[in-house]
């Protein structure tokens, strides 16, 4: 029924335009073009139009449906579409029109515009009417091409972002992934320099351009890229023996002499005051002073970031090393016989006498203090590890170990449950110590690990924030002890040449040490593998401070080095580097990271 109705309303629609009574065609030739004889009356050939696609572009790939509208034909019409030397016949659809779906596959290859077509539209008298057409096609990529004045010809800080001036040509439009377009036309693309494999030294960006229809092409930049922010030299060449930061500054040793000021945003060097003596390699500052300690007459002093030496109070008694801080109080230890000799020691502020507290057995030789999570402060000695709590400028001593290992040199960390370690001097052996009650009872003996051969000497302990134990040796290894206090170590490598201080920990599960060649790495927590090493040239010296600002800045002879990093801060662990943050503290309640997880330092 549908389809006598269909064929009905095209017959009918085809008596149009007479032109007058007729016996043959020829009776028609004063009419339309193509006129002819059909019924005694004088007809036009079929008319029709054909649905345009407007101003949307297709892709080679696709199929497009050809509709065409019979306006005029002698009984039923047929069409089919002419495309590309191809036929493709019209089928009758609802509503009256011809349909037809032409792959415009057939189409020629890499084509980038109008491509036309052609409708034969024909009555049931075999008379024909050609229909014209076209359809936009785009078969070509687009073109890419990168300004190259915005790729950077010098090495590019990692970390920087760059960006680079991208112009595509296409038929139809296109987008840039990753990038905004401007108003001129072009692609602004900015590059994060940081996805870069962490020992490369250039960066090679993929820029993808995509059309409306989805073709694609790829152009590559290459950005060189270096992890040296700055190198500051010294105006002397001397060597900077240590180094600490405040927010702004960079406070570094000298030759045991001199205070090198720097700024920390650019390595410019502001001040040079002297200390006033040979001075312990450990600094210390609250953010505002710097503390440190003089060996030449045993003196602590604080000094402004001025330069001005503020204060200066001694012990009466021999120092070992610089101190740490509570605070803006700093702690000291002290050496003397091995039955008699000031612990430790606090100077409190300008005012204030010193504050000391006594314990027997306890010598502390080389030995530096620290300060747990629990507030107390620990350190090894020659015959004892010794524990006490500083409370209002007053001492609570508590009661040292019994144990008969001397505990040479180094400053211990902690890790989990009030735990302590120790490196025990030259036997290779790292002792574990668990205080149930600090101030009140001793720890029991304590868990010796075996770390290395027996004759080997152990930098002190850092912690990372899985609670691996990292141990530099003096026979050039790094060594890195499970959580779980077994053995074997989960790994041990050999160091190029020795390490010139404990490593430091950084987030993102990467330790960096540097050694006494000159050399700084960055390895891998997992494995200990090399991720990225710069030659600095000069020996390194002291702990290498990461910072929050992601720079890692490490002391050598006659400089001070800046070096990019990929993650910023120190592991987010109770002890990650020497003297546990880059103000040298020694204080494991200082936080390294908020409670959002942001940096601190």
């Amino acid at each position: 029924m549908v389809v006598r109705i269909l064929a009905t309303a095209l017959l009918c629609a085809c008596i149009s335009d007479p032109r007058g009574q007729c016996a043959t065609d020829a009776d028609c030739t004063g009419g339309a073009p193509g006129s002819f004889c059909a019924g005694g009356i004088c007809q036009g050939p079929p008319r029709g139009s054909v649905d345009s696609f407007g101003t949307r572009t297709f892709a080679r790939a696709d199929t497009v449906r050809v509709v065409i509208r019979v306006e005029r034909s002698h009984g039923a019409a047929t069409a089919r579409v002419v495309f590309g030397g191809a036929v493709i016949p019209a089928q009758a659809a609802a509503g009256g029109t011809l349909e037809a779906d032409v792959p415009l596959s057939l189409a020629p290859a890499g084509v980038e515009g109008a491509v036309p077509f052609s409708v034969e539209l024909r009555d049931d008298l075999g008379h024909l009417a050609a229909l014209p057409g076209s359809v936009q096609v785009d078969d070509r990529a687009p073109r890419i091409s990168i300004d190259p004045s915005s790729i950077p010809m010098s090495p590019v800080l990692r970390g920087a972002t760059v960006s680079l001036r991208v112009s595509v040509d296409d038929f139809s439009s296109v987008t840039v992934a990753g990038a905004t377009r401007s108003a001129d036309g072009s692609f602004a693309l900015p590059v994060d320099t940081r996805t870069a494999a962490p020992g490369a030294t250039a960066l090679d960006v993929a820029v993808v351009a995509t059309d409306a229809v989805g073709n694609a092409s790829t152009a590559h930049a290459s950005i060189p890229l270096t992890r040296l922010k700055f190198v500051a030299r010294h105006p002397t060449n001397g060597s900077v023996t240590s180094l600490v930061l405040s927010d702004n500054l960079i406070w570094g040793l000298v030759s045991s002499g001199e205070i090198w000021i720097l700024r920390r945003s650019d390595g410019a060097s502001l001040l040079r005051p002297a200390t006033g003596g040979n001075t312990f390699p450990q600094l210390a500052t609250d953010g505002t002073s710097l503390f440190f300690a003089r060996s030449s007459d045993n003196q602590l002093c604080r000094m402004g970031a001025d330069g001005l030496v503020q204060v200066c109070r001694s012990p009466v008694a021999t120092l070992t090393s610089g101190p740490i801080l509570q605070g803006s109080r700093p702690i000291v230890a002290t050496t003397g016989s091995a039955t008699f000799s000031s612990i430790f020691f606090g100077v409190l502020d300008d005012v204030d006498a010193t504050k000391t507290f006594t314990n027997k057995l306890a010598d502390f030789a080389s030995n530096m203090p620290a300060i747990g999570p629990d507030g107390i402060v620990y350190s090894g000695a020659a015959q004892a590890v010794a524990t006490a709590q500083l409370n209002v400028g007053n001492w609570t001593t508590g009661i040292a170990t019994a144990e008969s290992s001397h505990y040479y040199r180094g400053q211990p960390a902690f890790r989990g449950g009030g735990v302590v370690l120790v490196s025990t001097g030259p036997s290779g052996a790292l002792d574990i110590f668990a205080f149930p009650n600090p101030l009140v009872s001793p720890a029991s003996a304590p868990t010796t690990i075996q770390a290395a051969p027996v004759g080997v000497t152990l930098l002190s302990p850092t912690i990372a924030d899985d609670g691996t134990a990292l141990l530099a040796t003096d026979d050039r290894h790094l060594i890195a002890l499970p959580a779980d206090k077994s053995l074997p170590p989960r790994w041990s490598i050999l160091m190029t040449d020795q390490l010139a201080a404990p490593p430091t920990n950084g987030s993102g599960g990467v330790v960096y040490a540097g050694t006494v060649a000159g050399d700084i790495l960055a390895l891998s927590l997992a494995d200990g593998s090399t991720l990225w090493k710069f030659s600095a040239g000069a020996p390194i010296h002291g702990p290498l401070a990461a910072g929050c600002d992601g720079i890692l800045y490490a002391a050598i002879d006659g400089a001070v080095l800046a070096l990019a990093l990929d993650a910023p801060g120190l592991a987010n662990s109770p002890w990650p580097m020497a003297s546990h943050d880059v103000r040298g503290s020694g204080d494991a309640r200082r936080p390294l990271r908020s409670a959002t997880g942001a940096c601190l330092e």
